[in-house]
């Protein structure tokens, strides 16, 4: 009797999951050189640093329902035509050899996406001259 419990459980916990049906939903954004704002943080002494480069879209598939109970992945569309999720880290070196990172982040918010950049040399405004235009491709899993 002992024997045939776990696999008892085994099967009502796979087969109850099944019951489930899942809708996805997805939706492609091309964010242009312009569509970028920075995050800054300013001193006491006028000075301040770019923390990150954000572009934020409106994407009413995202609801408190999906936060909770369902999924958001967001993907980075490279020039090769690969899906990259998020986040997602480019290596690169600068003019004098030293190497930093870009890294692609996002945030959610109910009806709302946030794509982000950011960078390890805290240079994001020379970064954001040489980007040029990125896409992303977002897909929302909803349960019913």
């Amino acid at each position: 009797m002992k024997k045939l419990i776990l696999p008892m459980i085994a099967a009502f916990v796979l087969l109850t999951g099944c019951g489930e049906k899942a809708r996805v939903i997805t939706s492609y954004y091309t964010v242009k050189p312009n569509q970028w704002n920075y995050a800054i943080t300013t001193y006491d002494d006028g000075t301040y640093t770019t923390d990150y480069a954000y572009s934020e879209w409106e994407n009413i598939d995202i609801d408190n329902e999906v936060i909770m109970n369902g999924v958001v992945m967001a993907y980075y569309l490279d020039d090769d035509g690969r899906d990259n999720i998020l986040p997602y880290t480019m290596y690169f070196t600068d003019d004098a050899g030293i190497p930093y990172q870009e890294r692609f982040e996002y945030d959610i918010e109910p009806g709302k996406i946030t794509f982000k950049i950011k960078d390890t040399d805290f240079n994001t405004p020379a970064s954001m001259a040489n980007i040029g235009t990125l896409k992303f491709k977002v897909s929302v899993i909803r349960n019913f």
